[in-house]
């Protein structure tokens, strides 16, 4: 075994080397020199008394035996990253890695953070903001927000909020109207438009109005965010998750126009590994998040 522990490197240089089928490429990533690549796999190929790569004039291709080695080393230096993050992520305890959307950072979650810092000081938070769910075989984040349904088969879930569609728009916008408007009068402003939720037409039905009466012709947004914005600025009325359009409407930059809801068959769900919903900081995380 110790013997054989001797060549990690060169197992490294080489499964890097395989996975570029570049020399060049593996030095770069593993930041090291081309020269030192090549030492390695020398050194391996001497030690196993096999040729593992037909060197080519664009790069590098797998003998047989090589293809044979690196079906070994792939899996194994896999499992080595997610030791390695599993034990660095468990370490630091007092820190937290959150994976949520850019919206929901922007809108909801940062604005409140002020709040749990002050509460737990000794906690630090990483925002990762990334639209994409994060996948907590491969990464280091330790809790997710996800707007969603459940069916995240594996992990631990629970719901922090059931979201609904409001109508909303700048005060400027509807300042000569009267509030809260008619559905009619609603549906004759200029309608902006969520390309990721239920549109318009849903309102619609729910306000007992025909979707013939709706304009689609409109900017389409698939940023929740942006849509708001939108909005802010003046730009038109727009049906709006309620959770991203609270603080705005507390601070008087949107405000309701009427007083429809539109049910949502999602909503916005705490996610982690099973069994760390028990560790000290997450269970301080989503306590203080269910507060909020």
């Amino acid at each position: 075994m110790a013997k054989n522990l001797r060549h990690l490197r060169a197992l490294q240089a080489f499964d890097e080397t395989a996975t570029q089928s570049s020399l060049t490429k593996a030095a770069d990533v593993l930041h090291v020199t081309h020269g030192a690549i090549s030492r390695q796999i020398k050194l391996l190929e001497l030690h196993l008394g096999v040729a593992l790569f037909h060197r080519r004039p664009n790069g590098v291709e797998l003998t047989k035996a090589g293809e044979r080695l690196h079906q070994s080393t792939r899996g194994a230096f896999s499992t080595l990253q997610l030791g390695v993050s599993e034990v660095r992520r468990l370490h630091h305890r007092q820190s937290l890695t959150v994976s949520l959307s850019t919206s929901l950072a922007l809108k909801w979650l940062v604005p409140l953070l002020n709040s749990f810092q002050q509460e737990h000081p000794g906690i630090a938070l990483l925002l990762d903001t990334n639209d994409a769910f994060a996948d907590f075989d491969t990464s280091e984040v330790d809790v997710a927000l996800r707007f969603g349904k459940p069916g995240w088969d594996g992990l631990y879930h629970e719901q922090v909020r059931q979201e609904e569609l409001v109508v909303v728009a700048a005060p400027s916008f509807v300042e000569r109207i009267r509030l809260p408007m008619h559905a009619e009068d609603v549906a004759s402003l200029p309608l902006l438009h969520d390309a990721f939720n239920v549109g318009w037409e849903s309102w619609a039905a729910q306000v007992g109005l025909s979707a013939d009466r709706i304009n689609s012709q409109s900017i389409k947004y698939v940023d929740s965010a942006v849509l708001l914005e939108a909005a802010i600025d003046g730009q038109g009325v727009a049906l709006a998750r309620h959770l991203l359009a609270e603080r705005d409407l507390k601070l008087g930059r949107l405000v309701r126009l009427d007083e429809s809801r539109v049910p949502l068959d999602r909503g916005l769900y705490f996610v982690c590994r099973p069994g760390d919903q028990e560790q000290v900081t997450v269970r301080i995380f989503k306590k203080w998040l269910m507060s909020n």
